[in-house]
């Protein structure tokens, strides 16, 4: 796919020169890097989905909380291909690190609503996948944010994509598949 329909399938655009117009602008870094945490938060929307339905027998409230997260996730992933502010990107990661908080409790204290209240539920191939991608995909996006001040994030930055794409592909196939029945 060339980066012109990558670009007007994601709505992240870019001023061209007017001698440049017929010519595909190759996605600077940056936007690579955006485009697939994009995508990797979107995958972990999609887990929280499976895991909505997987979790409805067991407490009804959990399939909304997990439906919220995948919703919020949706939101964030769509901003961040639309309009990745530095704004948006702090506040989508701190959303992003408050979901993987909230995993730790429920892992290694419980929960006080649950239908057993501060018993720490086991810890799940997709849950796994899905906390690992979370923060991985708050590492890109803040070493986007910084990656004018610091070369280190500029050579995270540089070196993020391979990361990202090869947890896209683990979280999609391990993931959602782990929720999937």
């Amino acid at each position: 796919m060339s980066s012109v329909a990558l670009r007007r399938i994601t709505g992240v655009t870019r001023h061209t020169p007017a001698d440049a117009q017929d010519r595909p602008i190759p996605y600077t870094t940056t936007e690579t890097v955006l485009v697939l945490a994009a995508a990797l938060v979107f995958v972990g929307g999609l887990i929280h989905v499976g895991a909505a339905v997987d979790h409805f027998a067991e407490f009804p409230l959990y399939t909304l909380v997990f439906c919220s997260l995948a919703a919020a996730q949706f939101a964030w992933a769509a901003l961040l291909l639309r309009k990745p502010s530095r704004r948006v990107m702090l506040l989508g990661c701190g959303f992003e690190l408050a979901i993987v908080a909230l995993w730790v409790v429920s892992r290694t204290a419980g929960v006080p609503i649950a239908p057993t209240a501060w018993v720490p539920e086991e810890i799940g191939s997709a849950d796994l996948v899905e906390t690992i991608g979370e923060c991985v995909a708050v590492i890109a996006v803040l070493s986007v944010v910084f990656s004018a001040r610091a070369s280190l994030t500029r050579a995270l930055v540089a070196r993020m994509a391979p990361i990202l794409l090869a947890l896209i592909v683990v979280s999609a196939l391990f993931g959602t598949a782990a929720h999937a029945g």
